[in-house]
């Protein structure tokens, strides 16, 4: 069996690479959902997630590899998070890393889409012939059909 089988996510549509993090965020937070498929001229580009929005709301000493691991030593920073957040609506969503996830298609077999799904935290992207986004597949809709396939 393959993923033709699967009904996928419900997703917003495709943000561009163009659109403002201030956007993306509101669509997100409008949703209740965590991340949003990029599109570049309908074909897959990757995946903004919340988390990259909210890095962009920390100092750029907090963030990266070797990054401070405490900020206590600032407060409540609000004052700081509110001067951030002015850049959200002028900064695009291809300034931030996209998540570079492995993609599926429809004839992907329900077990290799569940094993990429047990190594990745988020839900896989299922694309066309033409690598345009047909919908994502998440963990819990892929266990909801393997469970009731299974008569369980």
């Amino acid at each position: 069996m393959t993923l033709r089988a699967v009904p996928l996510l419900p997703q917003p549509a495709c943000v561009s690479p163009d659109t403002s993090l201030m956007d993306a965020l509101h669509l997100m937070l409008e949703n209740g959902v965590n991340h949003l498929p990029v599109c570049n001229g309908g074909a897959w580009a990757g995946l903004v997630d919340i988390n990259d929005i909210l890095g962009e709301l920390l100092p750029v000493s907090a963030r990266g590899e070797h990054a401070l691991q405490d900020l206590r030593f600032v407060g409540d920073g609000i004052s700081l998070i509110a001067t951030y957040s002015k850049e959200l609506p002028t900064k695009q969503v291809r300034e931030v890393e996209l998540l570079n996830l492995p993609t599926l298609d429809e004839d992907t077999p329900l077990l290799e889409a569940a094993l990429l799904l047990h190594r990745h935290a988020k839900p896989l992207p299922v694309l066309d012939a033409d690598r345009k986004l047909k919908g994502m597949l998440s963990r819990r809709i892929l266990l909801a059909h393997l469970i009731s396939k299974a008569g369980s």
